[in-house]
C-alpha cells in the first residue's frame, strides 16, 4: 500500500454539523406531523366522548318518555315570582348524572342520592342577586353527594384541552357546605340559555315552544316538542376547561352561572373585557370552545356529532339552538 494514501477514521467538524443540521431538519419537520396525528386522535376521541353522550340522552327520552333537564331545582337563581318563581326545593344538580348509568357509570350513579342537594349554594355571589329565598336546601351535600364531586369520569373531558379540570372548593363554584369541596369539571354539557342565570329562576318554562332551547333548568322535552328536527337542533356543546369570567360546569352539581353550553356567543370567542387573549381560554362561562382547530365538537338531537367552525354566525348557531323555531338554517 503507498504509504501516502492515509486511512480515513472519522468526519471531520464541518461534515458533522452538516450532519446535526439535517437531522435539525427532520426533526423540525417531523415535529408538526406528529402533532397533527395526535390532535387528530385527540378529536377523534372527544367526538367519540360527546357521541356517547348523546346517544345516552337518546336512550334516557326513550325509556323516560323526556329528556334529562339541564339541572335540577336551582339555589342561586333570581327568584321573581310570579313569571320566574324558584323552587321550593334546592337540589343544584347537573343532569348530566341521570346519565351515568346509560354511560357505564351506574356505579359512580348508585352512590349518589338525588333525593338530597348536589351543591348547597343558595344565593347569589354578585350583581345584586340574591338568589331563591323560597326555597330550602333538601338535605345538605357535605356528606353524601358532595364528596362524589370529585370524581374523575374521562369520558366527560376532552383530551386535547390542557386546562385546570377542577373547580376548586370556594363559596360560588364549589359544593358541600360554604362550597369547601371541589369538583371536577366537564366539557360537555347541554345546550342551555345563559338567562337561566341572567333572568331568573325557571327561565326554561316561561318561555314560547318557539323560544325554547332543548334544555334548561327543570327541562321536560320530549322528542315531539323538537318540530325543527333532531338532526338539525344542538343538544349538546363543548366548552373549555379555562375560561376568563366564571367557571366552567362540573359534571355533577350546578354552582354560581353553571348554566349549561349557549351557542349565542359564538364558537371560540377568547375575548373578554379586562383581560389578554388565551387561546383556549373562552371569554365568559357558558361560551363554546376547543382546543382543536377553528371550531368545536357539537352533538345534535339524534346523537350525531359535527365539528361546527367559528365562524358560523351566531345567528345561524342561535337557530340551531331554538327547538321549534321553523328554521332549518344550512351548515356551510
Amino acid at each position: 500500500m503507498n504509504p501516502s494514501i492515509r486511512r480515513r477514521t472519522a468526519f471531520t467538524l464541518i461534515e458533522l454539523l452538516v450532519v446535526i443540521a439535517i437531522i435539525a431538519v427532520l426533526i423540525g419537520l417531523l415535529l408538526p406531523a406528529v402533532q397533527k396525528v395526535r390532535e387528530a386522535a385527540a378529536r377523534m376521541k372527544c367526538a367519540n366522548n360527546m357521541k356517547q353522550l348523546g346517544i345516552a340522552a337518546v336512550n334516557y327520552e326513550g325509556q323516560n318518555g323526556q329528556f334529562p333537564p339541564a339541572g335540577k331545582g336551582y339555589g342561586w337563581c333570581r327568584d321573581i315570582p310570579p313569571t320566574y318563581p324558584g323552587d321550593t326545593k334546592v337540589y343544584n344538580f347537573n343532569g348530566l348524572v341521570l346519565l351515568l348509568p346509560y354511560t357505564e357509570q351506574g356505579n359512580l350513579y348508585a352512590k349518589l342520592d338525588l333525593t338530597t342537594t348536589s351543591s348547597d349554594q343558595r344565593t347569589g355571589y354578585c350583581c345584586g342577586y340574591t338568589g331563591d329565598t323560597a326555597g330550602t336546601l333538601t338535605g345538605t351535600s357535605q356528606t353524601t353527594n358532595g364528596p362524589l364531586a370529585i370524581t374523575k369520569i374521562t369520558q366527560l373531558l376532552c383530551p386535547s384541552d390542557p386546562g385546570d379540570p377542577i373547580n376548586a372548593g370556594s363559596a360560588a363554584y364549589g359544593t358541600g357546605t360554604n362550597g369547601a369541596l371541589p369538583g371536577y369539571k366537564t366539557n360537555y354539557d347541554f345546550i342551555a340559555s345563559e338567562n337561566d342565570f341572567w333572568i331568573g329562576c325557571n327561565y326554561w318554562s316561561s318561555l314560547p315552544a318557539s323560544q325554547r332551547y332543548m334544555f334548561g333548568e327543570n327541562s321536560t322535552t320530549k322528542v315531539a316538542n323538537i318540530t325543527d328536527g333532531t338532526s338539525n337542533t344542538l343538544m349538546f356543546g363543548e366548552t373549555t376547561l379555562d375560561v376568563h369570567n366564571g367557571r366552567t360546569p362540573s359534571w355533577e352539581y350546578r354552582g354560581w352561572v353553571m348554566t349549561g353550553v349557549d351557542p349565542a356567543s359564538g364558537i371560540n370567542n377568547w375575548t373578554y373585557p379586562g383581560y389578554a387573549v388565551l387561546r383556549g381560554t373562552v371569554g365568559s362561562w357558558g361560551w363554546p370552545g376547543s382546543l382543536h382547530a377553528n371550531g368545536a365538537n357539537f352533538c345534535f338531537a339524534d346523537g350525531s356529532v359535527r365539528f361546527l367552525g367559528q365562524n358560523i354566525s351566531t345567528v345561524v348557531l342561535q337557530q340551531l339552538a331554538f327547538m321549534a323555531d321553523g328554521s332549518v338554517p344550512a351548515l356551510p
